[in-house]
């Protein structure tokens, strides 16, 4: 799913003007799973990895957020244990919702509501689709689906080897080697932390190869 899908104007004329600002450098964590909830964030600047830990220290990278998204929502609204952490992947400025501010800014937009309930349903798809491609997609597959669901308007996906190692399940050396096999056939061209899809077809096609 691309996660222009979570932005939206409503969201941003709520929250983009809102004041303090909280600001985290590159590598700081934001948020800790298994955090108790007050808040929830809507990024303003910058890239943030949400991610899982699994007991043996093992990271499941669950999206990556852009400016204009929501951090840590569901954790706010349903008042359990956060289930995911969220660190800056590069400098950020987020601005901190907690439930009084969130109360006064649906009363003055009700339709604010509506489109938070938009999100948390268009992330519980995401979540799903992760589960699916986990369990029954080959790897190539899953990497083709990652990099069309993070597509922007350019035509590019801004992810790096350990974002997409973490996010579909295997390890960089795989990465690398898949993503050179789609480099030399000409789907793709490689950058830093970019990649250009050249042929969108031939990379839906290896996308769909269950």
């Amino acid at each position: 799913m691309n996660n222009e899908s979570y932005k939206n104007s409503e969201i941003k004329r709520a929250f983009e003007t809102l004041t303090p600002v909280r600001r985290y450098t590159k590598g700081e964590i934001i948020y800790h799973q298994g955090d108790s909830a007050e808040s929830f964030y809507y990024l303003k600047k910058g890239r943030v990895r949400v991610y899982m830990t699994s007991p043996d220290g093992i990271e499941k990278t669950l999206s990556t957020a852009s400016p204009g998204e929501v951090l840590g929502e569901a954790a706010f609204f349903d008042k359990m244990p956060r289930v995911s952490s969220a660190g800056a992947l590069s400098n950020c400025e987020l601005v901190v919702i907690d439930e009084q501010r969130l109360i006064a800014l649906i009363k003055e937009t009700p339709r604010l509501a509506l489109e938070l309930l938009k999100i948390q349903a268009s992330r519980i798809r995401q979540l799903s689709n992760q589960i699916d491609v986990m369990t029954f997609l080959k790897a190539d597959a899953r990497i083709a689906r990652l990099i069309l669901a993070n597509t922007d308007g350019e035509g590019s996906a801004r992810l790096t080897h350990e974002e997409i190692a973490g996010s579909v399940g295997v390890n960089r050396v795989t990465v690398s080697k898949i993503l050179t096999r789609f480099k030399n056939d000409g789907v793709i061209t490689t950058e830093y932390r970019r990649i250009v899809i050249n042929d969108i077809e031939a990379l839906e096609k290896i996308a769909e190869n269950e």
